[in-house]
């Protein structure tokens, strides 16, 4: 490799560190608000982004904080530290987007599994807040899309992107087992 010149290095150097260094977003320049239309928006400093999506940088360990901040064109704004140090109106916006984006049922019961053209279609049972329902489902390439969390809990990722957990492969009934075996690897 070539030495550079020192104006071309350190221009190079400029440009990289401004590539990967997005940034905390300072709170005391930053308003969450719900549009209109429902979405979620964001007035930062000069800039209005009417519509914003959140996504968990640390999601297992720290829930509450490294929330990354993008656009709707998936355009990254910045990184939220600390959902703590929002205030409750904010924190309120902020999470039901969170909670949107993280939903995850807890399945009951596996009703059935049909193997279909490199899809694998489920009959759920889902437990809801105060009530169970079913739900169809159609999972592809079951090594990627249904993983252990461990010993005893397993999460299932649908085609549409959603998810689901089996919080304990132990609890689930004898049926419901013996129809997901065939894809526990």
């Amino acid at each position: 490799m070539q030495n550079l010149p020192n104006t071309e290095a350190a221009t190079q150097t400029t440009l990289l560190s401004d590539a990967i260094d997005i940034g905390y977003i300072a709170l005391d320049k930053a308003v969450f608000y719900k549009t209109s239309g429902g979405f979620t928006g964001l007035k930062y400093g000069d800039k209005e982004y009417p519509r914003v999506s959140f996504r968990r940088a640390l999601p297992i360990g720290r829930p509450d904080a490294y929330i990354s901040v993008a656009d709707h064109e998936n355009k990254e704004i910045g990184i939220l530290q600390s959902l703590t140090d929002l205030s409750d109106e904010q924190l309120s916006i902020v999470m039901s987007e969170i909670d949107k984006r993280y939903f995850c049922p807890a399945i009951e019961a596996i009703t059935s599994v049909k193997d279909k053209m490199g899809y694998v279609y489920m009959e759920l049972t889902l437990r809801g807040e105060a009530k169970t329902y079913s739900k169809n489902c159609a999972v592809k390439d079951v090594n990627k899309n249904i993983r252990a969390l461990g010993d005893d809990r397993l999460i299932i990722f649908d085609v549409d992107g959603n998810r689901y957990i089996v919080t304990s492969l132990a609890a689930l009934d004898k049926k419901s087992l013996k129809r997901l075996e065939p894809y526990l690897f």
